[in-house]
């Protein structure tokens, strides 16, 4: 990965090359995101949106080659290469990975909030969209099929795109710590808690959501959610390496965030009320 990170920072053509390249690749897309995170960290925005937008054209000519259009390639720019950009450059400014994330949220929360207001019936309107793709499922198992795409397809739309953001924007972190900070970004990580209060917001919107069902609420508690699974992930590197635990450790808690992703978040909530993490790490050595 440091020899990735060092031939994107060889020059502004590397760098476009590297991102329009891998964007190209469906499965080395999130590779794009975080070349352009680290060049905004370190460049700057300006050096950022001159990479971004050349990278763009490149992959839109692409596109248009072959298949007439461009939509994929302005989508994947406005939807991920955009909030990557503003978050790198909320953590170049205020130098605080707690802010960087929390505006990627912002934003994906946002995106949510113009698609309700959009969208008057959401399940109308995924069930005119997909209804060809459950042509051999009988009517009561399509109906329930529609139902659950019309409650809950536009927050893992958002989950999903915020997934890319929050990786290219780590990961770019990771790698300018590689090259100019060597052990930086894991004491940065180990680091990151999220405000109380902000815990306090999402614990009441996850508490509303089971009063409202699926919809707006429900969708930004899992918005919200999703930045305290990411502190009791930290809260998990943390503690393994300062107390010298097995990687096994680690492994697990990976394992757990899809099957039990609330009950992952809620321990990064009660680590921002309780502060567990530090209690955890008293009497660690030097490591932690």
């Amino acid at each position: 990965m440091k020899a990735l990170a060092g031939f994107i920072m060889r020059g502004r053509m590397a760098a476009i090359l590297f991102v329009a390249g891998t964007s190209l690749v469906p499965l080395l897309a999130w590779l794009g995101g975080a070349a352009l995170s680290l060049v905004n960290l370190h460049g700057g925005g300006r050096q950022g949106a001159l990479v971004m937008g050349s990278a763009l054209l490149l992959v839109a000519a692409v596109e248009m080659l072959l298949t007439g259009h461009a939509g994929g390639a302005i989508a994947l720019a406005l939807l991920v290469w955009m909030p990557v950009l503003l978050a790198t450059l909320v953590l170049r400014v205020t130098v605080s990975l707690p802010l960087a994330l929390m505006t990627a949220v912002g934003l994906a929360g946002l995106g949510l909030i113009a698609w309700y207001l959009a969208v008057a019936d959401p399940e109308t309107f995924w069930r005119l969209r997909l209804e060809g793709l459950a042509e051999d499922v009988d009517q009561a198992q399509k109906e329930q099929m529609m139902a659950f795409f019309g409650h809950y397809l536009a927050v893992f739309v958002a989950l999903g795109l915020l997934l890319n953001v929050v990786v290219g924007l780590l990961l770019g972190r990771a790698w300018q710590a590689a090259l100019y900070n060597p052990g930086g970004f894991r004491r940065e990580f180990h680091a990151l808690r999220f405000d109380r209060r902000l815990a306090l917001l999402a614990l009441g919107l996850l508490f509303a959501a089971t009063f409202t069902g699926p919809g707006l609420v429900y969708d930004l508690a899992l918005l919200l959610a999703a930045l305290f699974l990411l502190q009791a992930l930290a809260v998990a590197h943390a503690v393994v390496h300062g107390r010298g635990w097995n990687v096994a450790v680690l492994v697990l808690a990976y394992i757990l965030v899809p099957v039990a992703f609330l009950a992952v978040a809620l321990l990064g909530m009660l680590d921002s009320l309780l502060d567990f993490r530090r209690r955890l790490l008293q009497g660690a050595g030097p490591g932690g």
